[in-house]
């Protein structure tokens, strides 16, 4: 298995992550640029680190100064830059060539791909250790998935029809290990947001594995910064967006959109406190969001607030969130703000 801990490991913190999984054994951490290797290595010193992002040039020589990190090519240009800097150094640098099947992003096509996998097998300073792609649809789209993986399989044949070694693939994400058995061609999984207990797609995990299949790692929780009653008829938040209806028990929450609650959520996502549903009103701020605590009333100040996480009898799952924001899990975990602490208990 490759960790996949990119984007602060989805939100959850990528220092806390890439110790849990080097302590339990995962070789490979991948992440998406030097600033999250740096980071990576501080936790997991022993970690392989595959840096799934295309180099920009003056990168290069970090890269290969490190004998742990592995860049990703796509193409010749790539190779030969990274090959130069090699040589420059007298080092010899693992590299993984990415084939595009159907993503369009990265990647090379199929004959590009192997000219270079044949090029590399000739350097004196590069060794090809892997090979991958990406799918482009696999949390909606199971013939496209299967289509791409054709076209992986179809690529591994014509090498070996060439003479061409195929350095140990690669494959699947979380939702493609729900579409794809990878079979004796694969030798490597990426999962990403399954890795932190989210089921995505969530009625195919739900279907095949049942609603207990995953366990969400993360509980994102906020509190009580102040408590207000107010008449019926007071506007709450910005352009007053909302009107109270009755008496009510407002709680002002210590955070808001600089910490990751979009801002679609006004008037329409809520939070648990006490184990109850409280609703947002008005406008999510910057620092702060309102509620709705009038049917809470044991509530105080300093209390939890819990955005995404189970409290009580109750759950906000981060699919539910997601809905609220008309966005996926990916988006909402990866905008959690730097402010807010990540603790790992």
């Amino acid at each position: 298995m490759i960790g996949v801990i990119k984007a602060d490991a989805y939100g959850h913190g990528l220092p806390a992550v890439a110790k849990a999984l080097s302590a339990k054994r995962v070789k490979t951490l991948a992440v998406a640029n030097i600033f999250e290797a740096n980071a990576a290595v501080s936790s997991a010193p022993q970690s392989e680190i595959l840096l799934l992002s295309p180099l920009l040039k003056e990168e290069i020589p970090e890269v290969v100064s490190h004998s742990h990190w592995i860049p990703t090519l796509s193409n010749l240009y790539e190779s030969t830059a990274v090959e130069r800097e090699a040589m420059r150094q007298k080092r010899r640098v693992a590299v993984h060539l990415k084939l595009d099947t159907g993503m369009g992003r990265l990647g090379g096509f199929p004959l590009d791909t192997l000219s270079l996998l044949k090029r590399i097998e000739k350097s004196r300073y590069l060794t090809a250790t892997g090979l991958y792609t990406h799918f482009s649809s696999a949390d909606t789209d199971e013939k496209e998935t299967l289509h791409q993986f054709k076209k992986l399989q179809s690529f591994c044949r014509l090498a070996k029809e060439y003479g061409i070694s195929v350095p140990a693939v690669h494959l699947q994400n979380s939702a493609g290990l729900m579409r794809i058995r990878g079979g004796k061609l694969v030798k490597g999984v990426r999962p990403g947001l399954a890795l932190y207990g989210i089921p995505h797609p969530l009625h195919v995990w739900q279907h095949r594995f049942g609603s207990q299949s995953l366990k969400p790692v993360l509980t994102w929780k906020t509190r009580i910064a102040l408590l207000r009653t107010v008449p019926a008829g007071t506007p709450v938040s910005y352009a007053g967006t909302y009107r109270t209806r009755r008496k009510s028990r407002l709680a002002v929450l210590s955070a808001g959109y600089a910490d990751g609650i979009p801002r679609k959520l006004s008037n329409r996502g809520k939070v648990l406190i006490h184990g109850k549903r409280c609703r947002i009103l008005g406008r999510v701020t910057m620092d702060m969001t309102i509620v709705d605590v009038t049917h809470v009333p044991k509530t105080r100040w300093g209390d939890t607030a819990v955005l995404i996480g189970k409290q009580g009898n109750d759950e906000i799952t981060a699919h539910e969130f997601s809905g609220w924001a008309e966005t996926n899990e990916y988006e909402v975990l990866c905008n959690i703000g730097k402010r807010v602490l990540r603790i790992p208990i």
